[in-house]
């Protein structure tokens, strides 16, 4: 039995909730710092971010939120000029929200993709 997610099915709620303005926004200090850095607006990053998404890019989950147990999380690798991305969005029933977008930092840990 296959257990891989429909990541086409997660991609397109994402790319539906970006596009009705549900999407939302909550980033950590790396990624602000990312943003800041490369001189990034949060417009900008988030078109960046849900242009990449792809089957091709999808890394690992769904996985639980560390701390918010209604939201489901689901990370991709991508290159974007030139850089190894990691972008991470969490899905919940009512929304859907960015919380990563910055240089990927650790080797590609594939032992947990996906449950």
């Amino acid at each position: 039995m296959n257990n891989q997610p429909n990541i086409d099915r997660i991609i397109q709620r994402l790319e539906d909730d970006y596009q009705s303005g549900q999407l939302r926004i909550f980033l950590h200090k790396k990624s602000k710092d990312y943003l800041k850095a490369h001189r990034l607006t949060i417009d900008a990053m988030i078109q960046m971010a849900i242009s990449q998404l792809s089957n091709n890019h999808y890394y690992r989950g769904p996985s639980p939120h560390h701390w918010k147990a209604h939201l489901t999380v689901y990370e991709f690798i991508t290159m974007i000029d030139d850089s190894d991305m990691y972008i991470k969005f969490d899905i919940g029933p009512e929304f859907s929200q960015i919380e990563s977008f910055h240089s990927r930092e650790k080797p590609i840990n594939f032992t947990w993709t996906y449950h």
